[in-house]
Formats: structure tokens, C-alpha cells, sequence
């Protein structure tokens, strides 16, 4: 009786260290022709954050519990281009060129 008490325990550690978060990892990505962001502007699971004059390339990464829309814009001088993955996979992205040129990612 207690070998089957622990070799359950033991079963039951194992799977949930092993076990894989059912929240997406979302990431943000930002890159341009300019060295320098004006100005971005991201939501992300803790809230609504704008930031200027921001180092290009630019990435934040973050847990999100689900059902939530996923938005990055960015303003530069030249190109700009965000992109948006949720688990590593691409599922937004978008280039815009000008003076200044503005981009919008959302998912």
C-alpha cells in the first residue's frame, strides 16, 4: 500500500513539473531603419504602457490569461515594422514607411 502512495506522488510531481502553462506567451517586437522609436505605445496583460524615444530592435515579452487583444503601435522616422507572436508563432505584422512612419499590430 505505500508503494502505490508513493510511486502516485512521485507520478503526480512529475507531470506537473512537465506540465505546459495553458496561457499564451505573447510577444512584441519593434524594428526599423531608424535606430530610434518616437514613440510606442503597448498593451500587455498588467495594463496600457507609451513609451518615446525607444532603442530599435525593441521586444517585451509577457503571460497572457486569454481572450485578451493584443495591440503594439510604434512611430518612426524612415520603416517600422511590429510584429506580434502568440507562442512563438507570427500572427500579426505590419511595415510602414515614411516621415514619420506609423505602424499598428493587433491580434
Amino acid at each position: 500500500m505505500l508503494t502505490a502512495f508513493v510511486t502516485a506522488a512521485v507520478g503526480l510531481a512529475g507531470g506537473v513539473a512537465n506540465a505546459k502553462s495553458d496561457f499564451p506567451q505573447v510577444t512584441y517586437q519593434l524594428s526599423g531603419s531608424s535606430p530610434v522609436a518616437e514613440y510606442i505605445s503597448f498593451q500587455t496583460d498588467t495594463g496600457q504602457y507609451q513609451q518615446a524615444n525607444v532603442k530599435l530592435p525593441w521586444s517585451t515579452q509577457f503571460t497572457a490569461f486569454g481572450g485578451e487583444v493584443y495591440v503594439i503601435s510604434a512611430q518612426s522616422p524612415g520603416s517600422v515594422t511590429c510584429t506580434i507572436l502568440v507562442d512563438q508563432k507570427v500572427v500579426s505584422q505590419a511595415t510602414a514607411n515614411g516621415q514619420p512612419a506609423r505602424t499598428v499590430c493587433s491580434h
